[in-house]
């Protein structure tokens, strides 16, 4: 683990800490995932109203959260993570499975959560040291996303520059169980393709 990853770790453990940290499509904020503050501070960064947030995990907690995943959702997740896939799941269980909870911020509607594990190294890296932590693309609303860094004037607490990111495109959003592609994002035709499946998720 870098200095600077563990400078920012340490940073998300002050209440209301946001970050800004690469993914392996875009630039992101980020604060720990229990953490209502951060998940608000976020939405006045963005200048937008509250909205669910992505929740990113590490291959620790993404093995330990098995148990609390529909079927579906373990197919998806052992086919396609770490990666571009985001699997909308019932909260519940993640909430009880995780350690620090999950902020009410986080849930969707019909009191879902949104679960990724990035494939970026340093995400990966960060989440680690850090726990779960929220993600959303590090922009005003209304304005495209962040690949590089120069110049940005968001106000946040760490930031973990890589360079240019490549662009990409966003990650596949699947409501699981039932079965439904909310956004095509990058992995949409393998994911399509492993809904058609009889017994996938079974």
């Amino acid at each position: 683990m870098t200095p600077s990853v563990q400078a920012a770790a340490a940073a998300l453990q002050r209440p209301g800490a946001v970050i800004l940290y690469p993914t392996e499509t875009v630039y992101g904020l980020g604060g720990r995932a229990g953490d209502s503050a951060a998940c608000r501070r976020i939405a006045a960064i963005k200048d937008r109203p509250m909205q669910p947030l992505i929740v990113l995990l590490d291959q620790a907690r993404a093995e330990a959260l098995q148990v609390a995943l529909p079927p579906l959702a373990r197919a998806l997740a052992a086919r396609f993570w770490p990666g571009p896939l985001t699997l909308i799941v019932p909260a519940a269980p993640v909430a009880a499975a995780l350690a620090g909870g999950l902020a009410p911020e986080l849930l969707g509607p019909e009191q879902t959560v949104s679960l990724r594990w990035s494939g970026h190294p340093v995400a990966d890296a960060l989440v680690e040291a850090a726990g779960p932590i929220t993600s959303t693309s590090a922009n005003r609303h209304g304005e495209p996303p962040l690949l590089a860094l120069d110049g940005h004037a968001l106000a946040v607490d760490a930031v973990l520059d890589v360079g240019p990111l490549a662009p990409a495109q966003p990650s596949t959003l699947v409501l699981c169980p039932q079965r439904r592609v909310l956004r095509a994002g990058a992995l949409a035709a393998q994911v399509e393709a492993l809904l058609a499946e009889p017994r996938a998720g079974a």
